[in-house]
């Protein structure tokens, strides 16, 4: 029996939120109650489930081992949490204060995902860059209006993004601080999705899950296996279609699988010119750079959530290179044209 859990929203006429649709979790589960001496969880042919919108996306986690409901929800309720610290949006939040230079003492978990921000960035030489939160600011992709920013504008914002400018540091007290010019502005929307579903994985094992998919709206992210030692099928949708066709599917346990693309928020303008949320530090603009997907399989969905923007702004080429480089993580690049790029083992996880 297979069990088909698709995450979807219907699209505006104008633009759309993929990323709620990114990838289709395929659970082929004839998973029966578990037996032997060690196991003292049941698992479910059926998942128990929590689904909401969070993190301006559809939020899911379906457990395979039998839990009390109240786990998965508390666990949902973290999407909550890491949002106060990270959204830069959100007046309340850590990082907004952080932004209108509030205060210049930082938590634990924005200390670590800033470092990470500025790891990245120096890895793909500013082609990402966490500090493009002044020109980011100023295209609202999820508007039922989108437009395109002033140019003007933008030249202006521009003066404000260089990742360079930011130091962390830490008080021998184990206080963090950061040292963040005033006008800059960090946005850590490509990095933080990952960060929140490795720390809801960790709570749900911390809590006697063993079996489980966590889906952040297209951040997904495994626990464990099948209980036949199988894994579970991760089918990642291809870009800008609508028929359900698949771009590829994954065969994970225990892993994360990643994607980011110009599919996953975009409008079209007036004069019918495509723009999409992946902005270039160095141009205030979409990049242009032939790519429509890239697709990350890690052990941590942190590391995924970084690698794959870093990889997509790096364009395939570099972005291959860098895959290449790094043990025990893979990447699937596909181009406008349709065409798919495969790292040095991605295939062992493709049937």
């Amino acid at each position: 029996m297979n069990n088909l859990v698709i995450l979807q929203k219907p699209a505006h006429p104008r633009h759309r939120t993929a990323s709620l649709v990114l990838c289709i979790v395929i659970i082929n589960c004839m998973l029966s109650a578990l037996t032997g001496c060690n196991s003292k969880k049941l698992a479910l042919s059926s998942p128990i489930s929590v689904t909401d919108y969070k993190l301006n996306t559809y939020v899911q986690i379906d457990s395979y081992t039998n839990v009390n409901k109240n786990v998965l929800s508390d666990a949902l309720g973290l999407c909550d949490y890491y949002e106060h610290i990270f959204s830069r949006t959100l007046e309340t939040s850590e990082l907004y204060k952080v932004n209108t230079q509030q205060t210049t003492a930082i938590s634990d978990e924005l200390y670590e995902l800033i470092e990470l921000g500025l790891y990245y960035s120096q890895l793909s030489y500013g082609a990402f860059d966490i500090t493009i939160g002044s020109v980011s600011r100023l295209w609202d992709f999820n508007t039922d209006t989108p437009d395109v920013p002033d140019s003007s504008a933008i030249a202006d914002a521009l003066a404000y993004v260089d990742y360079t400018k930011v130091s962390l540091s830490t008080d021998n007290d184990g206080t963090h601080h950061i040292s963040i010019p005033d006008g800059y502005c960090l946005d850590l929307g490509a990095i933080a999705k990952g960060y929140i579903a490795d720390k809801i994985k960790a709570y749900l094992i911390d809590n006697g899950v063993e079996r489980a998919i966590i889906n952040l709206g297209g951040n997904v992210l495994c626990i464990g296996q099948k209980r036949n030692g199988s894994d579970f099928n991760i089918a990642v949708k291809k870009p800008f279609t609508e028929t359900g066709e698949y771009m590829e599917v994954l065969h994970i346990n225990d892993y994360s699988v990643v994607s980011s693309g110009t599919y996953e928020r975009y409008f079209y303008s007036d004069d019918c010119t495509f723009y999409h949320h992946i902005l270039n530090p160095a141009t205030g603009y979409p990049y242009d750079n032939n790519l429509c997907d890239v697709t990350i399989i890690s052990s941590e969905s942190t590391v995924g959530d970084c690698l794959s923007t870093t990889c997509f702004v790096l364009g395939l080429d570099d972005g291959m290179k860098l895959i290449n480089s790094l043990e025990g993580i893979e990447a699937v690049f596909m181009t406008n044209d349709g065409s798919k790029y495969y790292s040095d083992n991605a295939k062992a996880y493709i049937n």
